[in-house]
């Protein structure tokens, strides 16, 4: 039985890895055309300015507009917003209290020091992360 599922559970892993070799192929295509594309489309900006103000303006206007289309792309990670809080760190908590008052009375004093001192660290930790 133990076998099955590991052999289900590599089935599953190579056909992931598989759609994920797959997708970061296309993407990578795609980004190569995009590259492509976008340096076209600066060689004809370019050429349009190169008669009217000289090579050296219209290269200088063409870094300028790339580093503006670039400012603009980067933009979103200036301002991301903060993930929300995962709800399986806030029902840990509890859970542990609980399970840490069910086995007390059967637990020896040294083993109540490490108890009350894992609960005092979980706690800190919980408090930390709430002040944020």
């Amino acid at each position: 039985m133990i076998n099955e599922l590991v052999a289900f559970a590599r089935a599953k892993a190579r056909a992931e890895a598989r759609r994920a070799a797959v997708r970061a192929a296309f993407a990578l295509v795609g980004g190569v055309f995009i590259f492509v594309a976008v340096s076209g489309l600066f060689v004809a900006l370019f050429f349009w300015l190169a008669p009217g103000l000289g090579l050296t303006a219209a290269a200088l206007i063409c870094a300028g507009v790339a580093i503006v289309l670039a400012i603009l792309a980067l933009l979103p990670l200036a301002f991301k917003p903060r993930p929300a809080p995962q709800a399986g760190q806030e029902a840990a908590l509890p859970q542990f209290v609980s399970l840490m008052a069910k086995t007390a009375p059967n637990l020896a004093p040294r083993q109540l020091v490490l108890t009350a001192a894992l609960l005092g660290v979980a706690l800190a930790l919980s408090a930390r992360g709430s002040k944020k």
